[in-house]
């Protein structure tokens, strides 16, 4: 039966939260956030969070933004795509007197724990906008994590160049990068794991996990180091980036010796020859057997034709 409102997409199996199709009348479909709590239980879920664009207005661009990339195959045009916005909280400052955090388990320290943007300083001169996840009840288990990458509706276009990528861009509030220079300068001062979090378009999450995570400098091309995979069900789509160098579409530091990686597979990042894993890729929403590797993919999930709905990527120090 169609769902009227989130109530009912609860009732029809799907109990994470994050942006379902409802029929407020039968012949509009319409795109809402669905609050379904921590765990999915039926006492905090079935909240409906708020209404946005009809779902046509997002396939229709999405098909006129496919249709035109295959006519004309052109490289450098603006990959945004139109799209659900999801509601997120709001911008949210670390307590004045408080240390000045270097991370957001720093911010959790000084007593914010609740999700959003804080303002951290990777540098003691150099404040930075970041997202904090604080897991969904602010615990420490699940706290303390800098998202460094997020995708989640296709309204930010990450196919950009290698200054973009080097010093941050989008919105903090939705799709971002934090920038090369200040994940350097974060996992210089500490030891970090990483996690990587997907979800794809039938509300189905996974993660892949890494007890350590650090990058290098710009001199160094800033070299992906990690070690220690944990499979949450996403598979390690990362192994074969690892000791790789970032690349850009302007700027070419992966192994393959027949072309730029970046600019073949439309993205950034630490590719090989060229990737398993490209999380600043073009938002497909979904699979499409039509086009290949091009998208925000990972393919030990889902394989390198089917865009993932969400990506996050997040660090935390360890002891």
């Amino acid at each position: 039966m169609l769902p009227i409102d989130c109530s009912d997409v609860y009732a029809n199996g799907k109990n994470g939260s994050g942006v379902y199709t409802i029929y407020p009348r039968a012949d509009t479909p319409v795109e809402v956030y669905c609050d379904m709590g921590c765990d999915g239980s039926s006492t905090e879920a079935k909240w409906t969070v708020s209404t946005v664009k009809p779902t046509i207005s997002a396939l229709e661009s999405r098909h006129r933004f496919l249709e035109k990339l295959k006519e004309t195959k052109m490289i450098g045009m603006a990959f945004s795509v139109l799209s659900v916005l999801c509601v997120l909280p709001l911008l949210v400052e670390s307590t004045p007197g408080a240390v000045l955090p270097i991370d957001c388990s720093d911010v959790y320290a000084n007593g914010k724990k609740g999700s959003g943007v804080y303002t951290i300083y990777p540098t003691a001169d150099t404040p930075v906008q970041v997202y904090c996840d604080m897991g969904c009840d602010g615990s420490s288990t699940e706290a303390k994590w800098t998202v460094f990458q997020r995708r989640m509706d296709g309204t930010v276009n990450f196919y950009r160049p290698w200054e973009h990528y080097k010093k941050g861009f989008g919105n903090k509030n939705g799709e971002y990068w934090l920038g090369l220079e200040h994940i350097y300068q974060l996992t210089q001062k500490r030891k970090y794991e990483l996690k990587v979090d997907l979800q794809d378009f039938d509300g189905v999450s996974v993660y892949a996990r890494y007890s350590s995570f650090s990058i290098g400098s710009e001199a160094d091309g800033y070299k992906l180091h990690i070690s220690g995979f944990t499979n949450g069900g996403a598979g390690d789509s990362l192994a074969l980036h690892n000791g790789q160098k970032f690349s850009t579409f302007d700027k070419d530091q992966d192994t393959y010796a027949g072309g730029n990686c970046a600019k073949s597979y439309l993205g950034a990042f630490w590719y090989q020859a060229c990737h398993h894993a490209n999380p600043n890729g073009i938002y497909l929403w979904g699979k499409d057997g039509t086009l290949f590797a091009i998208g925000n993919v990972w393919y030990h999930w889902k394989a390198h034709d089917y865009g993932l709905k969400y990506i996050a990527m997040k660090i935390r120090p360890v002891s």
